[in-house]
């Protein structure tokens, strides 16, 4: 017991050893590198978005839209047999029409294409990791219903 604690603490020790040592490493690095104080301050202040309240509510609008679409199509298709990543791909391709009004609200505003389209993907994987979890819970009530339902059957 004495040694494992005596280890602990050696241990222990090592540890805040080598932290304390990380600032000192390099000294000469830090004299290449700017620091804060040599450059400009930057800029940590929130500051509102410069798109209009309309470009706003019509990227709302068509993200509220592809929800929706993406709702009614895993109520349609949830409950299909196959691989619930293909059900699932098949979903998100019948509605991937309805992302580029997304596109087409920003690029009126002049967002740049890659602002857009980050946006847009963000919003494609925040459905189909959606999507993908209710396909797959429906799989699973479907499959502990089956194997209950075959376990009752073999005790009768």
């Amino acid at each position: 017991m004495f040694k494992t604690l005596s280890l602990a603490i050696f241990i222990g020790f090592i540890f805040v050893g080598c932290q304390s040592k990380q600032g000192k490493e390099n000294p000469t690095a830090s004299n290449t590198q700017p620091t804060q104080t040599d450059s400009a301050p930057i800029d940590q202040e929130w500051k509102p978005s410069t798109l209009s309240d309309a470009t706003i509510a019509n990227a709302n609008t068509a993200v509220l839209n592809y929800n929706k679409c993406l709702t009614t199509e895993t109520k349609a298709r949830a409950a299909d047999r196959g691989d619930p990543r293909a059900i699932t791909n098949t979903i998100l391709k019948s509605c991937e029409t309805l992302l580029s009004a997304i596109k087409t609200a920003f690029d009126a505003e002049n967002v740049p294409a890659v602002i857009s389209e980050r946006y847009m993907r963000k919003t494609r994987s925040h459905g189909a990791q959606a999507v993908l979890r209710t396909v797959m819970g429906v799989h699973a009530e479907r499959a502990g219903n089956e194997a209950e339902a075959a376990a009752k059957g073999a005790t009768h």
